[in-house]
């Protein structure tokens, strides 16, 4: 099955939108870590839940390290060893969106919104940027 999809001649055509799908894939499991951290301190602890932002600075921190690792290895296949300044990198990309997170997070709870929905309008909006900065900076080839 892995083989047919690797075949779509339109991810022959643009290698970017098969990263793109594996970049998204890894995001979903990010996704259910960040969640799930998130889900766990606040509704487990009343600390956590007049907190949250804290809560999510948290669940965003194991589940950006989550990410560096299978971004590196999979969705950009960056054979260079293991440096202590991509992992900056990366790190650096994902603070710039986690900020952009946390705007659109207190802005829409603050609106009222549901502070699930809200996270999970955040993380949509987010994706573009993480994905761009990551290829184009964080994992550029070095050809």
């Amino acid at each position: 099955m892995i083989e047919r999809i690797r075949n779509i001649w339109f991810f022959k055509k643009y290698p970017i939108a098969r990263q793109f799908i594996k970049f998204c894939l890894v995001g979903v499991s990010n996704t259910v870590i960040d969640f799930g951290v998130y889900l766990g301190l606040t509704r487990l602890f009343l600390f956590w839940r007049t907190h949250f932002l804290i809560a999510n600075f948290v669940a965003f921190s194991l589940a950006a390290s989550w990410s560096y690792f299978l971004n590196k290895y999979w969705t950009f296949r960056d054979k260079e060893k293991f440096t202590q300044a991509q992992y900056l990198k990366f790190f650096l990309v994902s603070l710039v969106g986690l900020g952009l997170t946390q705007i659109v997070l207190y802005s829409l709870v603050v609106a009222g919104l549901y502070d699930l929905f809200a996270k999970l309008i955040a993380v949509i909006v987010v994706v573009f940027w993480n994905f761009l900065a990551n290829k184009y900076w964080t994992f550029r080839s070095r050809v």
